[in-house]
């Protein structure tokens, strides 16, 4: 390969990390001083600090690329959903902090997991709708496919401009189901399909977890005698947990309980489903039972969901034990400029006829 120019490395790191000109020549000229070296070894002793690549030929992942245990993996990606910081324990006692956001490109989606100094570097600074250059993350295998680990060494780049892959992302509004028709709860009268209401978190009446089919999400029972899983379906399988969550959603109209499955209901409570088991099963193992565990749990746990406004997707039916109920798929945030958009529409529906009677 041939030897780079220190100005063919300042734009390769301003492309790759969003510094600006002026502080990676402050930068360059400190590392010269520092070590007493060339300005242009100097600039490439800060691409290797700042973990930047100086390889020609790189070749552009998308997330459908991406292999658990990848390194120096280059990916970008829209923001589709951003969830609130957490608290964890490291194994050494001491408090970290993380928090999930879920991004896509044109093949596929993948989690992104900020850990500790990345959350108080890029958190506040990315909301839904936003391009992310993701640069070195430790790509690992996750519960619902590969996952992105950003730490103190990866890099973020916010809306770059100039990386050719942005194009080929879809605007979040047309990622997000469209197939939905809105309505209100009071308009409901069961069995209708494909629906969508937005409402506020009215009421938590239970959070649980359990040991499930990966096919069929159906519960499976252990067998001690053989050590496995047996499915009623399927057979023996390997199991996987299952979150279930079950809350009250109002919208000034009426109010109507929502069953929510899987990893929507998980990433609802901000937990992963074996962090909530856990939780259950501290529960149990005090005494408490199934059902008990399962209402402390929503009403002393996830209590903070309460109030939350929602957009959330689903089928209405006709419950025997609870009346009408939303049987969910999956929910989202209320999304301002979708709203907006959502109101301009029914306003133009409502001329278009006044016109039209107008015209008669």
């Amino acid at each position: 390969m041939a030897v780079l120019t220190k100005d063919q490395i300042l734009s390769l790191i301003r492309s790759k990390t969003g510094m600006s000109a002026k502080e990676i020549e402050d930068r360059i000229k400190e590392i010269s001083r520092r070590e007493g070296i060339g300005e242009n070894a100097a600039a490439l002793l800060l691409a290797e600090e700042l973990g930047v690549s100086i390889e020609e030929g790189e070749e552009p992942l998308h997330i459908t690329d991406l292999v658990p245990g990848m390194e120096k993996a280059n990916i970008v990606g829209r923001v589709m959903r951003k969830y609130p910081p957490r608290e964890y324990t490291r194994k050494d006692g001491r408090k970290g902090t993380v928090a999930n956001l879920i991004i896509y490109d044109a093949t596929g989606k993948a989690r992104l997991v900020l850990w500790d100094s990345a959350v108080a570097k890029y958190y506040n600074e990315i909301n839904p709708g936003d391009t992310l250059k993701v640069i070195d993350p430790a790509v690992r295998e996750g519960r619902n496919g590969v996952e992105l680990h950003v730490n103190f060494r990866s890099r973020i780049i916010i809306n770059p401009t100039d990386d050719p892959r942005v194009e080929g992302i879809p605007p979040l509004e047309e990622v997000r189901s469209y197939n939905y028709r809105r309505v209100k709860i009071a308009e409901l009268n069961g069995g209708e399909r494909f629906i969508e209401l937005r409402g506020t978190v009215a009421r938590l009446y239970r959070v649980t977890v359990y040991d499930a089919c990966p096919q069929c999400r159906r519960k499976v029972d252990y067998d001690p005698s053989t050590d496995t899983w047996i499915c009623p379906e399927h057979g023996e399988v390997k199991p996987v947990k299952m979150t279930v969550i079950d809350f009250g959603l109002d919208d000034g109209t009426g109010y109507i309980r929502v069953t929510l499955f899987g990893d929507e209901a998980a990433d609802l409570l901000g937990m992963t489903p074996e962090e909530i088991y856990e939780k259950q099963k501290e529960l149990l193992d005090a005494g408490m039972t199934p059902r008990e565990a399962s209402r402390k749990l929503a009403e002393e746990e996830f209590y903070t969901v309460l109030g939350k406004e929602i957009v959330v997707r689903g089928n209405a039916i006709d419950d025997k034990f609870f009346g009408l109920i939303l049987k969910a798929f999956g929910w989202d945030d209320v999304d301002p400029k979708r709203e907006i958009g959502r109101v301009r529409d029914e306003l133009r529906e409502v001329l278009k006829k006044v016109d039209e009677a107008g015209e008669r």
